[in-house]
């Protein structure tokens, strides 16, 4: 099955259901169904043929999905693109994507008005909120069109710095991005019923695929959370009942932070369950969340390449790990060898759900493509029931000036546990005299007091002398990525 034979089987089955909620906002199956069809009947008659690239860069919204469909239905290959970028980051990524159409909103324009002069290859501009736009879909056919789309054609191109550090697009196929579906559906136990709650832009994998593949192939309904706090997200699912959160662990942990008395002003009776992925979770903060939410807590890791390698499903699952393995994966040293079982090594994996390469770069895909077998980047830990503990990523691994390596979620986690702790990031902050300087960053919770002789007897207490931190940090907020991971690369280059 292909994405546009899930969305139509979906549409004919459940016409009336509600497919995606924002605010007061309600598209239903059938609409997202025939609206997609509109985009994608304009897009061929403005001459765009299958395989061709179209650019999406929207805020998190309906229109998005419909676009996306609508491009996906006219054969065409998506560049999704990531709506907190810069224009000259923008006109890179538009460049090397070779992108004919670009799908957007009045809101980017500004910025886009330096950039689209630059680009010889695109051809074509689309505000969606545009009266040009509106009247273009309003003559456009609500029937889908006679595209023949083949399961292993490709159908994404979505860029990250992932495994190499720069940004790169990862090509997808309708078989790989299913796959990732088809495999972490059943252990969510995903129905019809439910209402999933997602707080994770469609232009990341973790959103496009659970927040929005995943509930359209079982026909559940997406309510769309733009910006996420713990108030908004409480007032949400009171108000539409919600049973299942998507999101990151930085979220649930500001979750799991609330105190009982805020909890009891709304109902959350409806939730069943929260997924996380994206970053290595506390299972300390993950067992208050389960608690004081009375849901179950499922996890996954993955990266843009390589989507849904381990998955905890909600009758196989461990807190502090990321389930077990759903690919074929093998843990392996820096010479390719497979390590012990209960020993750290690098994760590389081979499946369906792996991406066909590099758009344009051979000699990065070959990097990391070896023999079938995809290579993370990424160091992680089998424990003696087989569940994966992630670590981190080789490049964020602290090397102390004695050569010494600490794993920085380690501390993290111990400092997690103190009371008067919100939030904690630990990274080998860059000196040219000393190299790595063991950097403890925190974040005081609200109206608490605390030392740093007080963290460095904390953390003795759980941790050996040599992962305790040489300087600490007291901020008020630790910097993240749009995904909501701790941005390691801005603090290791904090002066």
């Amino acid at each position: 099955m292909n994405i546009k034979e899930m969305l139509g089987k979906t549409a004919r089955e459940v016409p009336q259901k509600t497919a995606i909620v924002l605010g007061s906002q309600r598209v239903t199956y059938q609409q997202l169904d025939e609206a997609s069809n509109r985009v994608a009947n304009a897009l061929i008659e403005l001459g765009m043929k299958k395989g061709d690239h179209a650019a999406i860069l929207m805020s998190y919204s309906p229109e998005w999905l419909i676009n996306y469909f609508g491009v996906v239905k006219a054969g065409g290959k998506t560049v999704i693109l990531n709506s907190m970028l810069r224009a000259p980051e923008l006109s890179s990524l538009l460049r090397d994507s070779d992108s004919k159409i670009l799908i957007t909103e009045k809101s980017f324009s500004q910025m886009l008005s330096s950039v689209l002069p630059t680009l010889p290859l695109l051809k074509h501009v689309m505000e969606v909120d545009n009266d040009s736009y509106q009247k273009m879909l309003a003559s456009s056919s609500a029937i889908s069109p006679t595209v023949d789309i083949e399961d292993d054609d490709e159908t994404a191109i979505i860029y990250t710095s992932g495994v190499l550090g720069k940004q790169k697009g990862v090509v997808h196929t309708h078989t790989s991005l299913m796959a990732a579906v088809f495999t972490v559906a059943p252990g969510l136990e995903q129905k019809r019923e439910d209402i999933c709650i997602g707080m994770i832009p469609f232009f990341y994998l973790l959103g496009l695929a659970v927040v929005a593949l995943i509930p359209f192939y079982k026909g559940s309904t997406v309510v769309i959370l733009p910006r996420f706090t713990p108030r908004n997200l409480l007032e949400t699912v009171e108000q539409e009942k919600a049973t299942m959160l998507v999101g990151v662990p930085a979220m649930f942990n500001a979750l799991a932070m609330l105190d009982d008395e805020t909890l009891k002003r709304y109902d959350l009776s409806s939730l069943r369950l929260a997924f996380t992925a994206g970053a290595k979770a506390s299972a300390h903060l993950m067992k208050a969340l389960e608690e004081k939410f009375g849901l179950t807590l499922c996890e996954a890791y993955g990266t843009t390449e390589a989507i849904g390698t381990t998955f905890g499903g909600i009758r196989n699952r461990k807190l502090g790990t990321a389930g077990k393995p759903v690919e074929e994966i093998k843990i392996v040293d820096n010479n390719g060898k497979e390590v012990p079982q209960g020993e750290i090594g690098e994760i590389i994996a081979r499946s369906p759900q792996v991406m066909k390469g590099y758009y344009k770069e051979p000699e990065l895909t070959a990097q990391v493509l070896k023999d079938g077998w995809f290579h993370t980047g990424d160091l992680v830990r089998m424990d003696e029931d087989g569940y994966i503990e992630y670590i981190e990523k080789k490049s964020f691994i602290i090397v102390t000036s004695a050569g010494v390596k600490i794993p920085p979620t380690e501390v993290e986690d111990v400092l997690l546990k103190h009371p008067s702790v919100a939030e904690a990031a630990y990274v080998g902050v860059l000196d040219e005299h000393k190299g790595q300087i063991p950097t403890l960053f925190v974040v005081p919770k609200e109206g608490q007091d605390i030392t740093a002789k007080e963290i460095r007897n904390f953390c003795r207490q759980s941790l050996a002398n040599y992962k305790l931190p040489h300087k600490i940090e007291f901020v008020d907020s630790i910097p993240k990525t749009g995904s909501g991971k701790i941005d390691r690369r801005q603090l290791k280059e904090t002066k």
